[in-house]
């Protein structure tokens, strides 16, 4: 194989994988086609084989393009950082790009960042609101630094990605006072019938489902959200009683007037931050995940 690779040619195969055609490449890089196209048979000298297949629309990588691309969301991923590395040095505002699923709590979210965007610092954070599907794509692209999230995604088990547990806190529910005063006396078995604001999906739904069939209750479910806002302004409203952590307690109590009924014996909630490989690379990523386990740890 030879060794003179061109790192502009893997950067141009880079945005043709990520446009899927060499035209949508054209177009994003100002670049001509027969320009691209010479460029991607140079570097498959160089590499040894094919890295795409033509199509009447589009490209589609082979095995070996694959494996390329990989290599290339970690290089220019890298290369993104060491240029906001160098801003850093320089005085100029570097970015933080985070990723978040809607059932993380905003005020969990905010207690976590609190310390690592203190009021001297020169991070500009930019937060990103979406599925784990998608998200896990974007830190694998390198358009994201972390994700945080209260699920495990498949790909972290498959070793691409890691998960770094910040914290978790037993379950309680939650209602407003008329609720808790109704459902708190003889509790958990005062909770056949009663209204419940469940997460439609992920393990914590899974989990809540196993303790009622143990428990053998059959609650009422009035609605299932994973938006943790809207769950909460529900609860607020007399709707249901919601499942929230207790390292949250406190703020469901001062913000939304709900009081806990009980806590939900082995069911816990968790906080991860998903990084791209173990090592973390972004600076203000390790602090995040730091002064998160100092602040929330276990409760």
């Amino acid at each position: 194989m030879s060794t003179g690779m061109n790192y502009r040619h893997l950067h141009h195969f880079w945005i043709i994988a990520q446009e899927g055609s060499l035209a949508g490449a054209s177009r994003r890089l100002g670049v001509r086609h027969s320009t691209l196209s010479s460029q991607l048979r140079s570097l498959e000298a160089a590499l040894g084989g094919r890295l795409l297949l033509r199509r009447p629309r589009g490209v589609r990588l082979t095995p070996r393009g694959e494996v390329v691309r990989g290599y290339c969301d970690q290089i220019f991923r890298l290369g993104g950082e060491l240029l906001e590395a160098a801003q850093a040095q320089a005085a100029t505002p570097g970015r933080l790009c985070l990723g978040m699923l809607p059932s993380v709590s905003r005020s969990l979210l905010h207690e976590t960042l609190r310390p690592a965007l203190s009021g001297d610092s020169a991070i500009r954070l930019e937060v990103t609101v979406g599925d784990a599907g998608t998200l896990c794509g974007e830190l694998i692209s390198g358009r994201l630094h972390a994700v945080m999230t209260d699920r495990l995604p498949l790909r972290a088990a498959r070793g691409d990605i890691h998960a770094h547990l910040i914290g978790q806190s037993r379950i309680g529910l939650y209602g407003t006072r008329r609720l808790a005063e109704r459902y708190r006396p003889g509790f958990p078995g005062s909770l056949n019938g009663a209204p419940v604001l469940l997460p439609a999906t992920g393990s914590l739904r899974e989990a809540l489902a196993a303790w009622f069939a143990e428990e053998g209750i059959r609650p009422r479910v009035a609605a299932e959200i994973d938006d943790v806002p809207l769950l909460k302004g529900l609860a607020a409203r007399g709707q249901g009683l919601a499942p929230i952590g207790r390292w949250l307690g406190e703020d469901a109590r001062q913000r939304f007037g709900l009081l806990q009924l009980g806590l939900v014996p082995g069911v816990s909630a968790r906080l991860y931050v998903l990084t791209l490989g173990r090592r973390v690379q972004h600076p203000a990523v390790q602090q995040l995940i730091d002064r998160g386990r100092e602040r929330l740890g276990s409760r």
